[in-house]
């Protein structure tokens, strides 16, 4: 269930009756600065708008021109149906390769696009993306251990990586939490998350603590893990190298000093000719920790319910409601009582805002990206962007017709969108009542 921006901008094109859609028919200039096709002769000179613009809807490698380019129209002569433009970058047809082409001429497709994205959010909350996270895990001290959030594909936000390559990956069977794991590869070296990266680490001062990761490798005396204090290095066994993931996780156990000189948890990828995919780190002891959500994307970080699974990654026993938790909104961190058992998954469920998403789920504006909606919901971001649109146009720099004019349909628009709340909104899911406090 989702729609691509192109898709989208589509159909707000044809409910602004702002469509025209052709194909070339015979060459335009070298210099692509016009534009042939025979069925422009139908149309009158003055039918180009003195903001129109031309938008290439397809890319064939003989043209030149480039997919998803738009320029201003100058003039339309109706003789032979030649559009003059500015510049586009290559021939725009050459006799034998012909090209798609929509014509705009109330607002541009770059404009469409601005409305729509600011759409996605400004629907909020009729339309919304429904979230139901598992990748924290109860009582967790590591920030981000499902190795989630990637400042780059090659970057984790949370985590350090000394020497050894990290690299986002989202492919099965390579992951085993959440949406992606991370590769470790050429050269050796390790991937560390310390005081630097997360500063709440400082209160495990003389706590016992258990690190576990799950592990693939392809290589013996390749991957384990270390727990250091700054005095003391604590190393698990190593991966069996097997190219598969460890039955159990890779576990490592210590006691941090009393007054440590660094807290440092450690992925060591310790051959450089080898391959390790880690995922679902974790960090316990008997001391609660704060954890951190607000990668997960929920409104005000306001989660509707919380579950824990009844056992471990045990995909048929029924998840249980936790009451009691804390929240601090404005920090992003999530308290669990001390009663509830650790190491165990949770599930996160709420709403936040829509957006479009490339194919990794990172926001964007290409025109491939999409937004987790369809039919009909569909037609209430096409008027929240049609919206958008007219209400930006009205501006003092408009002649008094032109305001009047754009006046009127910003009220359509308003009451379309008002209409369409109502018919296809969608309903959020119940708040579970949790008897804690919310900051």
């Amino acid at each position: 269930m989702s729609t691509t921006l192109l898709a989208a901008e589509i159909e707000l094109s044809k409910q602004l009756g702002d469509y025209w859609a052709s194909t070339t028919t015979s060459a335009g200039a070298a210099g692509g600065t016009t534009l042939v096709d025979t069925a422009l002769i139908a149309k009158a000179n003055d039918w180009i708008t003195d903001e129109a613009y031309d938008f290439i809807a397809s890319e064939p490698a003989a043209a030149g021109v480039q997919l998803y380019e738009e320029r201003k129209i100058s003039s339309l002569s109706n003789t032979a149906g030649t559009l003059t433009v500015l510049a586009h970058s290559g021939q725009i047809d050459n006799d034998t390769t012909h090209v798609d082409y929509r014509i705009h001429r109330l607002f541009t497709a770059s404009d469409k696009r601005i409305a729509l994205v600011n759409a996605a959010k400004a629907t909020f909350p009729r339309l919304f993306k429904e979230i139901r996270d598992e990748t924290l895990v109860s009582h967790n001290w590591l920030k981000d251990g499902s190795l989630e959030i990637w400042t780059t594909s090659s970057n984790l936000t949370y985590w350090n990586e000394s020497t050894v390559v990290a690299t986002k990956t989202t492919s099965s069977p390579y992951y085993k939490h959440g949406a992606t794991s991370c590769k470790l590869s050429t050269p050796a070296g390790y991937l560390e998350q310390s005081l630097d990266q997360w500063d709440d680490l400082k209160l495990l001062a003389g706590k016992a603590v258990t690190f576990t990761v799950q592990g693939w490798c392809d290589t013996a005396s390749c991957l384990r893990l270390a727990i250091y204090d700054g005095i003391t290095t604590t190393y698990s066994d190593y991966h069996d190298g097997d190219s598969a993931w460890t039955d159990e996780p890779l576990t490592v156990s210590a006691t941090i000093d009393d007054n440590p000189t660094d807290i440092s948890f450690k992925i060591y990828h310790a051959v450089a000719a080898g391959t390790s995919y880690v995922d679902d780190a974790r960090v316990i002891s008997s001391y609660s920790p704060r954890q951190y959500i607000g990668g997960i994307g929920l409104f005000r970080n306001n989660p509707h319910r919380i579950l824990i699974e009844w056992s471990d990654y045990n995909t048929e026993a029924p998840w249980i409601t936790i009451r009691g938790y804390d929240i601090d909104r404005n920090n992003s961190y999530l308290v669990l009582p001390s009663s509830v058992e650790r190491d165990y998954r949770l599930r996160i469920e709420g709403i936040g805002y829509l957006d479009f998403l490339d194919s990794s789920g990172v926001s964007g504006t290409d025109w491939d990206d999409t937004i987790s909606i369809s039919e009909p919901q569909l037609q209430i971001l096409v008027a929240q962007a049609a919206v958008y649109l007219y209400r930006t146009m009205i501006m003092p720099n408009f002649t008094a017709g032109d305001n009047q004019t754009f006046s009127n349909a910003l009220q359509f628009w308003q009451n379309e969108l008002r209409d369409r709340k109502a018919r296809f909104g969608m309903e959020a899911p119940p708040a579970t009542i949790h008897f804690a406090s919310s900051r």
